[in-house]
């Protein structure tokens, strides 16, 4: 039994010792390192005059040497003093405003990319029609040649010049014919009016109409 106490006892002692580790790494990171102290040292004070079961319970009270286990946690992890607490203060502030600094200049690089990308889509957009219009002119230009050569080839295989140049004459535009009508009577004329009005009479106008 009384082995048991022993480790029963060693195991307590090892978690208050971890609690009070923890509390004091929580009272550095809050800087509420006094206020810590102050209240350890009344939780040790008023656990002093407990029994020796409430001792081996409290992670807070005196060992059997004298030593509190504030004072042999505390050995291991010096104090911050008031010039380390603003120096480490000092050094976050700078860490948020690099990390701030970085987030807004990768915020420019994305506005530049997108007004970069935006003005070449503006100019696509402008030369668009222009190059539609080149590419529908060199089809056309390209339909052209190939049609001509066609009829080339097709011409150079007739024996008779004369049904040579009738199927140049059908196929090609170059060589159709080419009929210009000139009235006889010039427009707006005493003739032309004359015309008009024999083609508006009953009598005559209903055998052309």
């Amino acid at each position: 039994m009384a082995h048991l106490s022993e480790r029963h006892g060693d195991a307590t002692r090892r978690r208050g010792e971890l609690m009070r580790e923890r509390m004091q790494l929580l009272a550095v990171r809050t800087n509420y390192s006094d206020a810590f102290h102050r209240l350890r040292r009344s939780s040790a004070v008023s656990a002093a005059p407990s029994t020796a079961v409430v001792a081996v319970n409290n992670p807070l009270a005196c060992n059997s040497t004298g030593v509190s286990g504030r004072d042999r946690s505390y050995s291991h992890h010096p104090r911050r003093t008031t010039e380390e607490m603003a120096e480490f203060s000092r050094q976050c502030e700078q860490r948020v405003a690099l990390t701030r600094e970085k987030e807004i200049q990768a915020q420019r690089r994305a506005l530049a990319c997108e007004q970069e990308r935006q003005a070449r889509s503006q100019l696509a957009g402008e030369a668009a029609p222009a190059q539609a219009a080149l590419r529908l002119r060199e089809r056309r230009e390209k339909q052209r040649r190939t049609a001509e050569a066609e009829l080339e080839a097709l011409v150079d295989q007739q024996e008779s010049s004369l049904e040579a140049m009738n199927i140049a004459r059908m196929l090609s535009p170059r060589f159709q014919e080419h009929v210009n009508f000139t009235p006889a009577v010039a427009k707006y004329s005493a003739e032309d009016e004359r015309v008009k009005l024999l083609l508006s009479t009953s009598r005559i106008g209903s055998y052309y109409q």
